[in-house]
């Protein structure tokens, strides 16, 4: 399969984000099991060393069908640069996530998918985010923390890019308020929320 047909096959399958929209965030190599024991549609690795990487993804990858996001900005040793996306890629990453615009582009051309990781500190920064977000054409934005949401919600930034709520999920409860106020989607590091579905939530 060619880059672009690799690239829109992953974009189909977070049509599942609808029925299980808890993704975890997976942080140490422990949680890699209960990740691909789960219902969850994908995860997204942060805080791994580049020397642990390659062999995290193959035993997700041999695993389970299920996708990985990275956050380049957070793995030790990688460059947060356009050869540490092609490096993602190369190792079999299904997408990318990062803080800086100026990656999207590239992930989107190695077949990635991309995410925008946008913290909001407070409602000034938000024009400036709006452009940045334009610009960068990311397929995802991550809107961090969640519980800014109900004070964003019907700001333009909302309607960029479908969202997912990152930061301060506790329970089912938090879950679903940052659904109701327009996310499709949360990153979770507890597995206890992993399996949630959207039938546990009411949405």
């Amino acid at each position: 399969m060619d880059i672009a047909g690799l690239r829109r096959q992953r974009l189909e399958r977070l049509a599942g984000l609808s029925n299980y929209p808890v993704v975890p965030a997976i942080l140490d190599d422990s949680k890699i099991g209960p990740f691909t024991e789960s219902s969850a549609i994908v995860c997204i690795l942060a805080q791994f060393s580049i020397t642990d990487l390659e062999s995290t993804l193959e035993r997700i990858h041999d695993k389970s069908d299920q996708l990985v996001f990275v956050n380049i900005d957070s793995i030790i040793g990688l460059a947060q640069d356009r050869g540490g996306v092609d490096f993602l890629a190369k190792i079999g990453a299904d997408g990318v996530v990062t803080t800086r615009g100026s990656l999207i582009s590239r992930g989107a051309e190695a077949g990635l998918i991309t995410v925008q990781k946008l913290f909001v500190t407070d409602r000034s920064n938000l024009h400036r985010a709006v452009s940045a977000v334009k610009g960068a054409k990311a397929d995802l934005l991550q809107i961090m923390p969640s519980p800014v949401l109900p004070f964003v919600v019907d700001h333009p930034v909302m309607r960029l890019r479908p969202v997912i709520a990152g930061g301060f999920i506790r329970d089912q409860a938090d879950t679903a308020r940052a659904l109701e106020h327009g996310a499709i989607a949360v990153s979770v590091s507890s597995p206890e929320l992993w399996n949630t579905g959207s039938a546990n939530l009411g949405t």
